[in-house]
């Protein structure tokens, strides 16, 4: 390998680590939710938040890793107390009565789920008003959605909790679906999806080029190369939105940590297939397939929100929609890169490099989701999630530097300038580069000397 293509390597190398995460964390899936259940008569609710986000709010000493299991529970159900008021329609607020404290891990992330009770006395409880401000109120970007399921088990999101709307007021309209706000949380989840983004840019790796003799070999073109890119992003959407509806609907049933070590196992698949073609035209069949397991994933964000069986195909549809609208944008803004790349010898080692960072990666995540390690890259994912267009504008800079490197690496064509006669009086070539030989060859005057 060139020194270049060492480096190239390297490039790409730094590129897909923006991309790979903590073992053990596939989702910077950190907005907390409120759900809550009415009947004819009473009102309760479940409240689910992430255990690394809900340490922001705290000082340091008083963070999960500083207290004990009781203290820390006492904490947390003070600390909602302080930050979620329901107020009937009087204005009157609701007594809260806390219950049922739960640790457990959620697609890889340590989530603290705490259920409450609310006394609305004579209140209608289809008519109020709720604030809630935890979390959001440290950390200015998060965010917390309602869910309301009302008294025919049907579930719909009125809304959005943020810094600027921190107050939603539920009245017998309520039943509205928010389709705004699922797609918007659609869309998101995959932004914030480091496994789901990986998958699909890895897929990406090898979308220019084409299988001759086993091996990868440049394409025939741009618009090949597009359609190819059509191809693997509609065989993807086709997988996880069959799985999507059909578990999110209560069709079939799938345990969480199964599902996210076969996604960790979708990314080992597609480095192995980008490093060397697994079969011929691979990548939509690998897309599809390990799409229906992506989907499974999606919909366990909506049962985590407790949407699941509940929730009408047009919620369904509209979380759909912002997964595809963000799909779409990463690979618009990923692939121009790739394919300026990928014309160029030293794609080889992007390409490899790229692709063997994201076999780690899957190793990682595989056994952290089994809960055998943790990960090294800790810290890495949340940074570069925050920032994404670093990671577009670093792959868009190697890029560039592939095309200009390997142009100035290329070696120039030569001349045949004879220098003294050999034995049978016939001058023997000797080679010296010269910049005007395409131009004296184009021309006929370096035709092939006959024999003697």
């Amino acid at each position: 390998m060139t020194r270049f293509a060492a480096v190239a390597a390297l490039a790409a190398t730094a590129v897909f680590v923006g991309l790979a995460p903590g073992a053990a964390s596939a989702h910077t899936l950190a907005s907390s939710s409120v759900t809550i259940e009415l009947t004819d008569h009473d009102a309760s609710g479940t409240i689910s938040l992430a255990v690394a986000s809900l340490d922001k709010a705290f000082t340091a000493g008083h963070r999960s890793k500083d207290l004990s299991a009781a203290e820390y529970q006492a904490q947390v159900v003070d600390y909602l107390d302080e930050h979620l008021t329901v107020r009937g329609a009087d204005g009157v607020p609701w007594a809260e009565d806390y219950r049922n404290f739960a640790r457990q891990t959620v697609e890889g992330i340590e989530t603290i789920t705490v259920d409450v009770d609310f006394d609305v006395e004579t209140d209608d409880p289809a008519d109020f008003a709720i604030t809630y401000d935890a979390i959001i109120e440290a950390v200015s970007d998060h965010e917390a959605v309602l869910v309301l399921v009302d008294a025919s088990n049907r579930a719909s999101t009125p809304g959005v909790f943020t810094t600027s709307e921190n107050t939603l007021t539920v009245g017998e309209g309520a039943t509205a679906v928010g389709l705004l706000d699922m797609t918007r949380f659609g869309f998101h989840h995959v932004l914030d999806g480091a496994d789901h983004l990986l998958f699909l840019l890895t897929l990406l790796l090898p979308a220019p080029l084409i299988v001759a003799s086993g091996k990868w070999q440049r394409g025939p073109g741009l618009g090949w190369s597009v359609r190819k890119v059509i191809h693997v992003v509609t065989a993807f959407t086709i997988g996880h939105s069959l799985t999507l509806l059909a578990t999110s609907l209560g069709w079939i049933r799938v345990p969480g940590r199964p599902v996210e070590v076969l996604i960790a196992a979708s990314v080992a698949v597609s480095a192995v297939h980008a490093i060397r073609p697994l079969v011929r035209g691979g990548e939509p069949v690998i897309a599809g397939t390990f799409g229906l397991i992506h989907g499974m994933a999606f919909a366990g964000i909506l049962a985590d929100l407790g949407l699941s069986g509940r929730t009408s195909v047009v919620t369904l549809l509209a979380f759909n929609v912002g997964i595809e609208l963000a799909q779409l944008l990463a690979t618009a803004c990923v692939f121009p890169s790739l394919y300026l790349m990928a014309t160029r010898q030293s794609y080889t080692a992007v390409r490899v490099g790229g692709a063997s960072l994201a076999l780690a990666a899957s190793g990682g995540w595989m056994l952290g989701r089994l809960g055998l390690v943790s990960s090294p890259f800790d810290g890495i994912e949340g940074t570069l999630i925050r920032h994404p267009w670093g990671v577009v504008i670093a792959l868009a800079v190697l890029a560039i530097a592939v095309r200009l490197l390997d142009h100035r690496n290329a070696q120039p064509p030569t001349l045949k300038v004879p220098t003294s006669p050999d034995d049978d009086g016939a001058a023997p070539p000797v080679l010296v580069p010269s910049p005007a030989a395409p131009r004296l060859a184009a021309s006929g005057v370096l035709a092939r000397r006959p024999p003697p």
